[in-house]
């Protein structure tokens, strides 16, 4: 024997138009989250990848660098996202976007904010500005770096790989 219950006309059409609201919501969200998904892409840079060390302290290494000279220059644009890949036991690093013609001894083109690694080994610098002529991407760790404190015994990090990110993103 089978039960059939009938709910008062004024109650069913809330409960159905509450229902029609979160399903319209919901197909609302995933369409939305797909066109964010398209709207950005990615291009690999490519370059030679090298390293340099110095000082070693009671602390650990003085400083650490690690760097990808672009194949040719590159104008970065406000809004485009640098990802960078990293190896190593570093936790906080600098990045440097150094300008065609200038020496990479010297601090030209040091961010201003330290960036944390992330556990899989990821740092994201969203640029606020344009960067014309960028003929060397550098990640710097280690204790001290140009004179701007890191942390101690912050480990190295080595470059794996670098992509821009174009357009909208947002977190996955």
């Amino acid at each position: 024997m089978s039960c059939i219950y009938f709910l008062p006309d004024t109650i069913a059409k809330e409960y159905v138009i509450d229902t029609m609201k979160k399903i319209f919501i919901i197909v609302l969200l995933s369409t939305c989250t797909l066109l964010r998904y398209e709207s950005a892409s990615a291009e690999p840079l490519s370059g030679d990848i090298g390293s340099s060390a110095g000082n070693i302290s009671l602390f650990g290494t003085l400083w650490y660098s690690s760097f990808m000279n672009l194949k040719t220059p590159r104008n970065f644009k406000q809004g485009e996202e640098i990802k960078i890949k990293l190896l190593g036991r570093a936790q906080l690093v600098y990045v440097r976007l150094l300008p065609k013609g200038v020496a990479s001894t010297c601090s030209t083109g040091m961010m201003d904010n330290k960036y944390y690694v992330s556990p899989e080994g990821v740092i994201t610098i969203k640029l606020n500005r344009d960067y014309p002529q960028i003929q060397q991407i550098s990640v710097h760790s280690g204790f001290e770096v140009f004179d701007k404190f890191l942390t101690l015994f912050n480990g190295h990090a080595d470059i794996a790989s670098i992509d821009v990110w174009m357009g909208k993103i947002e977190s996955r």
